[in-house]
């Protein structure tokens, strides 16, 4: 019975999930054409916050019980934003990027991956013997977040897409925004509970649940929602939420997170897993300069797809 409750559960979270990112969508995109804002800018701010506070709430948890599941699932997260979510979405259609938000924005990605997982492997600054993010560290990290954020506000108005939309006021713009995040937290959180329960009674280590199912559920909203986006050719939103998401979860949550607290790595070596990021964040930009330039496509998403499914068997082995 509890695994009956638990499937109908999965997939109740999932409708809701989907629904949730369509009216989030549609929101972002009729608000981006009301002010004239770029939907580049949308989705890597708006959106992309939006989408990521799941894994904030679960890394804070996770520093108070003293334990790696936060640091985990933002590795996770991000390991799957790029992999997955970008490999499903290049395998359905190709993926067209703007000079400027690979020179800029997705390079700046990478330098912050490399910091970021610096920050994770050594310790750089504070105690010496600390292995994790110490409060200097955080501190580093949120200034690099409020700098991201400030240049990105400095060019809310460029590469702006003219898009189909239905005209509507700022006001049903904000409902459907905020409605669409609640659609898209409480189907994640569904699809997470069910997919838990489902682990469990198969006999799936804790281990894998945290750097797969809990991973995987804090990014479904990234996934439907840019799925959702590509499907109506908004590439700003589409790939934006995915740099914005992703940088928000190393700057943003590990940052935050760490001057509340400081988050120690409890158990073990995430050299692997970091390398990991590392590398899926090298790819993207050395594929956005190889085949057709500034597109992603169905090759390179099967690279990233059958990458991400190697990375979950290595989990196993280990």
């Amino acid at each position: 019975m509890e695994l009956f409750n638990s499937l109908v559960l999965f997939g109740l979270g999932f409708f809701v999930l989907i629904k949730g990112a369509q009216i989030l969508v549609h929101g972002a995109v009729a608000t981006a054409n009301i002010f004239k804002v770029s939907t580049w800018f949308i989705g890597a701010i708006v959106v992309s916050i939006g989408t990521s506070i799941p894994e904030f709430s679960i890394n804070l948890a996770s520093v108070f019980s003293n334990n790696d599941v936060g640091i985990a699932t933002v590795l996770g997260s991000n390991i799957f934003n790029v992999l997955m979510v970008l490999g499903i979405m290049a395998i359905i259609s190709p993926i067209i990027m703007h000079r400027s938000w690979i020179l800029r924005d997705l390079l700046a990605f990478v330098f912050i991956t490399f910091i970021t997982s610096a920050v994770i492997l050594f310790p750089l600054l504070g105690d010496p013997s600390f292995y994790g993010i110490t409060t200097p560290e955080a501190g580093i990290l949120v200034a690099l977040f409020l700098a991201w954020l400030i240049q990105m506000i400095r060019r809310w108005d460029e590469a702006h897409e003219n898009l189909d939309f239905e005209v509507v006021t700022f006001f049903t713009a904000a409902v459907y925004i905020i409605g669409g995040l609640v659609g898209v937290f409480i189907g994640g959180n569904w699809v997470v509970d069910g997919a838990v329960v489902i682990a469990d009674v198969f006999g799936v280590s804790p281990a894998v649940i945290g750097f797969t199912v809990i991973a995987l559920g804090t990014s479904l909203p990234e996934l439907v929602v840019s799925t959702v986006a590509l499907a109506k050719k908004s590439y700003g939103i589409a790939v934006g939420n995915i740099v914005g998401s992703s940088v928000f979860n190393f700057l943003g949550v590990l940052g935050v997170t760490g001057l509340i607290r400081e988050t120690p790595i409890v158990e073990g070596s995430l050299l692997f897993d970091v390398s990991f990021v590392i590398i899926s964040a090298l790819l993207w930009f050395t594929f956005m300069f190889t085949g057709k330039n500034y597109t992603l496509g169905r090759a390179e998403g099967l690279v990233f797809t059958t990458l991400y499914v190697f990375f979950i068997f290595s989990l196993f082995n280990r």
